[in-house]
């Protein structure tokens, strides 16, 4: 594998934590912003044949169409919707995008944030959209998800939890038979779900993760076919997991790594006996009025990218975000995600946990200090109990319960400055 761009990115979010920006990243973006009309047949063709597994990710027009059309690239399965189309209220308010914070660029508002650095942004409050841009994308496209699909794993085990089916304080290898005898035995739900099994396949506390193809990270994406093949790179997914060995014992610290969310996502498989994306759209898509189906990238052999790979349009993003906030009947004839899991995700998080981790303040730096902990694979949950979930290359997921709203963005190659302005809209709300 070659440099990873997503190497360099979070290499230069850290900079910018800890102050070391450039006199020129502290310049105001001044980014042409042109909206998006779509790509022609002429375009798609040009940008299909610069398609290549190792270097998708570094070449921004490359990667945002690979962003926006991920079927065409990679295996998937349909999470199919069904019904009648949830009409989203719309009363657009145009104070909304005056909101400003600070960014790597300087402090500016949320107008030329959306403007120079996203595909697209919607803000849902009180069940109405207030916000809703789309400066690099159509309303209609399909974009990935990344990380902000790991909140999905979380919650589709939170439902099982609260159907009484899953105990999160029992070991793993009770739900997943195959992996007795390896090192995830004894290693219980809840440190899976934490962020803290102590297993490898470590990210952001690996230098190696995204930068050797052999990495433990590395062979994990290498054998979902996100990224190219080893001659070590096992083709089950699943067999890849169960060898992993442990680097810690569980329960200490939290360490970022996907590995754990496929873990779920076999947990949620085998207690179903359905495929994920079956799951997700039995229990989620089709109870949201989704405008459209959605999409979940597999492994050849059919394994599910659970950790990174939904895509959807962003406004059927910002639905299933509606059904943790007091609005789920504006989308939903039955209450999804119940007032009790909502809670579990705002008061079931470990404090030290997260704090003893790398990635404690760099997050804690995009919710201006209000980080509090994280839980059930949501990054962060904050001292006020809103939650949020970032994805790789600037997508974000942030919810407050509280204040009814739901900040969503899709994005290539930017940083969490989302969530900046989504906290700082959170706290100025009544």
């Amino acid at each position: 594998m070659k440099t990873s761009i997503k190497a360099i990115v979070i290499a230069l979010s850290l900079a910018t934590t800890m102050g070391t920006v450039n006199a020129a990243s502290e310049a105001k973006s001044v980014s042409p912003y042109t909206p998006h009309d779509g790509y022609s047949k002429q375009e798609s063709a040009q940008l299909i044949s610069k398609f290549d597994i190792n270097t998708y990710q570094n070449i921004e027009d490359v990667t945002r169409y690979v962003y926006l059309n991920m079927p065409q690239f990679f295996p998937n399965n349909t999470i199919a919707r069904t019904g009648q189309v949830s009409q989203l209220a719309t009363k657009i308010d145009e104070n909304i995008g005056k909101i400003e914070a600070q960014t790597p660029y300087g402090k500016i508002s949320l107008d030329e944030w959306t403007e120079d650095h996203m595909d697209g942004v919607i803000v849902i409050y009180k069940g109405e959209v207030v916000y809703e841009k789309y400066p690099r994308m159509q309303p209609t496209d399909k974009h990935i998800w990344w990380s902000v699909s790991k909140s999905m794993a979380g919650t589709l085990v939170a439902m099982l939890e609260a159907k009484g089916q899953v105990d999160v304080k029992q070991p793993i290898e009770k739900y997943i038979p195959e992996l007795k005898g390896t090192d995830w035995a004894g290693t219980t739900v809840i440190d899976i779900l934490d962020m803290t099994s102590g297993m490898t396949g470590l990210e952001a506390d690996d230098p190696e993760a995204y930068t050797n193809p052999k990495s433990p990270y590395g062979l994990y994406e290498s054998s979902l076919g996100l990224v190219a093949k080893t001659d070590i790179t096992m083709d089950s997914t699943y067999d890849y997991i169960a060898s992993l060995k442990r680097q810690k014992p569980a329960g200490q610290k939290h360490e970022y790594t996907s590995v754990n969310t496929f873990v779920l996502g076999w947990l949620v498989e085998k207690m179903t006996g359905q495929s994920y994306a079956d799951v997700i759209s039995e229990q989620v898509w089709q109870h949201i009025g989704a405008e459209s189906d959605a999409n979940l990238m597999v492994s050849k052999s059919g394994a599910p990218g659970s950790h990174g790979a939904i895509s959807s349009t962003l406004r059927d993003l910002g639905r299933y975000g509606m059904l943790f906030t007091p609005s789920w009947n504006q989308i939903s004839q039955h209450q999804v995600i119940s007032n009790n899991i909502v809670e579990r995700f705002q008061t079931a998080g470990r404090p030290e946990n997260i704090k003893a981790g790398m990635g404690f303040d760099y997050f804690n730096d995009y919710f201006m200090g209000d980080l509090e902990s994280s839980t059930y694979q949501w990054d962060a949950v904050t001292t006020d109990k809103d939650f949020a979930k970032a994805g790789f290359h600037g997508q974000t997921l942030y919810i407050s319960p509280s204040k009814d709203l739901v900040v969503a963005s899709f994005a290539t190659n930017s940083t969490y400055s989302t969530f900046t302005f989504a906290r700082t809209l959170a706290k100025s709300l009544k």
